[in-house]
């Protein structure tokens, strides 16, 4: 089945990067003051995913002390989500039972979709320059429509929400001031979702404060489509580049770095949770441009396990170069 997933925010939420209250695993980046990142990762996606379905599907048991799959229930989990965590340094495609690929994560307004995108257009580009850029305009802070190329900024979609507080008892996490988000007017999340399973709306929860979303399903066999009216290649999603000297590989490129890690170990029911992360890697971000790209690029952004799950997508024509 292929579905459009969207996401409506029903609550301020936050989704982590580097930063993290207090300690953390090798204690040494604790921080007591945390800003959302405007997207969750996609590995964050996949995860809501595996545990919605499972959930559904009557594998999971949910009490009040944690939750956990029955022995039981075991081999059917496996079935249904497979038994590994994504991981982004393997080279083998990874298999996660029933879902077979996500899209990136991108923005709707009723039937609108919205990319991020840096803002290049406002620009013309000849000989390594941008005749007319502006530094003082924030270049990466531009989204657009996908169909009539209409601009927003973030301060039209994302709302922030500032919150300082002491916890009662709090030890090392006491202290606190964190930034949040809620998504204004009739803006939501959205993906697409290819997965042998059949999927129902339902309210989930997503991001470190585990904020609630109502979760709406619909049949569709569409995907995110976008032209850059240049030819330039546009990343739709973050993208794992491992080229070296990136400069090598395009005439010109418009980028921005976000690094990326999921947690390595297990919950516990009767255990302390010791969450440890996984190695630290950069990624492109998503609405990165690059101007004829080389072939080498294009055959680093083609990784399979990466786009199964909605990382290394872009938009480019092969011919225009």
């Amino acid at each position: 089945m292929k579905y459009l997933i969207t996401l409506k925010a029903l609550e301020p939420f936050l989704f982590g990067g580097e930063d993290t209250y207090g300690t953390l695993g090798d204690k040494t980046n604790g921080t007591y003051l945390v800003k959302s990142r405007q997207f969750p990762q996609q590995s964050a996606l996949l995860g809501m995913l595996k545990k919605e379905i499972m959930t559904q599907a009557g594998v999971l048991t949910r009490k009040i002390r944690g939750e956990w799959i029955d022995k039981k229930d075991k081999e059917d989990a496996k079935k249904l989500t497979g038994t590994q965590k994504f991981d982004i340094l393997t080279t083998q495609t990874q298999d996660f039972g029933v879902i077979k690929s996500l899209s990136p994560l991108f923005l709707m307004n009723e039937k609108k979709s919205f990319i991020k995108k840096v803002d290049i257009d406002s620009y013309s580009y000849k000989d390594g320059l941008l005749k007319g850029y502006n530094p003082k305009k924030d270049i990466y802070d531009n989204f657009v429509s996908t169909k009539t190329h209409t601009k927003l900024s973030s301060s039209d979609i994302f709302q922030p929400i500032q919150q300082t507080g002491n916890k009662k008892n709090g030890g090392d996490n006491s202290l606190f001031k964190k930034t949040t988000y809620l998504l204004r007017d009739n803006f939501v999340f959205a993906f697409y979702l290819d997965v042998d399973f059949e999927l129902k709306s339902s309210l989930i929860t997503l991001g470190a404060d585990r904020s609630k979303f109502l979760m709406q399903v619909k049949e569709s066999s569409d995907s995110v489509q976008y032209e850059d009216k240049n030819g330039y290649l546009t990343l739709l999603s973050d993208a794992y580049i491992t080229l070296e000297n990136i400069a090598q590989h395009c005439d010109f490129a418009v980028t921005s770095e976000i690094s990326f890690r999921t947690l390595q170990n297990k919950k516990h029911v009767t255990q302390h949770n010791k969450f440890q992360k996984s190695k630290k890697v950069n990624l492109y971000e998503k609405g990165s441009v690059f101007i004829n790209p080389s072939q080498d690029l294009l055959q680093n952004l083609n990784n399979t396990n990466c786009q199964k799950i909605g990382l290394n997508i872009y938009s480019y024509k092969q011919g225009d170069k």
